[in-house]
């Protein structure tokens, strides 16, 4: 498997479809020329003709509380992240049932390029994302967690219906 920066070369011809319907629309209008977001590939071959999953990483912050002080404090944001349906539920070749799914490996690779990014590039004390409800627990199998009481997203990152989660760097 591999992860690279989407390139509008890499997509040509590629479908792409995870099953939900807003992160569907996403990759088809505006996964490459989103703005607010840097789109990443993962490939299941190094020939790039079998798209296993999409990213798409943004600078964010949270929130904190404290007293009648808040402080935002620097965060790479997982904007979406999400596996063609082919990819779902699959044991990732070659590695047992307890060893991880494709998801697992593409997750671990994005976790990965976050680290090199905060190293290199943009300093950054957490990753935070908006999981759809059907995807906490994986989550929170990779160490994530609910924000905690005296935390909240910059106001204009509410994504309806998905639970806002963090992890530490």
């Amino acid at each position: 498997m591999i992860c690279s920066q989407a390139t509008p070369e890499d997509l040509d011809q590629i479908s792409f479809h995870c099953g939900h319907a807003g992160i569907n629309d996403y990759f088809r209008e505006k996964f490459l020329w989103d703005e607010d977001a840097v789109p990443y590939c993962f490939w299941a071959d190094s020939d790039k003709t079998q798209l296993v999953g999409i990213a798409a990483l943004s600078c964010s912050g949270i929130v904190i509380h404290s007293g009648s002080h808040f402080n935002l404090t620097p965060a790479i944001e997982i904007k979406i992240f999400a596996l063609d349906e082919t990819y779902q539920h699959q044991v990732f070749p070659n590695s047992g049932e307890d060893q991880g799914h494709w998801s697992d490996y593409c997750l671990y690779y994005l976790i990965q390029l976050i680290y090199t990014i905060v190293e290199t590039q943009c300093g950054a004390n957490h990753i935070v994302l908006y999981s759809v409800p059907e995807a906490v627990t994986f989550y929170q199998r990779h160490g994530f967690g609910s924000f905690v009481e005296l935390m909240e997203m910059p106001s204009n990152r509410f994504i309806e219906g998905c639970i806002p989660m963090y992890l530490n760097l």
